[in-house]
């Protein structure tokens, strides 16, 4: 409803000002050149090709920015999987090691 909105109220706003705007005005391009061009033509087609041009490169860097969270997320996965085994490989040797002082006859304060 909201994008409904915006775009009449700038559609309106474009007509009012293409309405005001009738005026006549040549565009020169090198050797080229156009005669008798609205100005509100003038004005409003540079507008619309920046907004175009940027909604472009916007578009670009979100799907940058997204494959490079991917790759980050996937990065974290990883990370945490080879933590749980690092985890899992202390806590054996971590009871490997009391089987051995048991079977000697060491003391440990720290042992499970």
């Amino acid at each position: 409803m909201l994008t409904l909105f915006l775009t009449v109220a700038l559609g309106i706003v474009f007509a009012v000002f293409a309405t005001q705007n009738t005026g006549h005005a040549s565009i020169y391009f090198g050797d080229y050149s156009l005669q008798n061009v609205p100005v509100y033509i003038v004005v409003l087609i540079p507008l619309l090709i920046g907004l175009s041009s940027s909604f472009v490169v916007h578009l670009i860097k979100s799907m940058a920015n997204k494959l490079s969270m991917s790759k980050s997320k996937n990065e974290i996965k990883n990370l945490k999987e080879e933590l749980t085994e690092i985890t899992k490989e202390a806590h054996k040797l971590e009871l490997e090691n009391t089987k051995l002082k048991a079977k000697t006859g060491e003391f440990d304060e720290d042992s499970i």
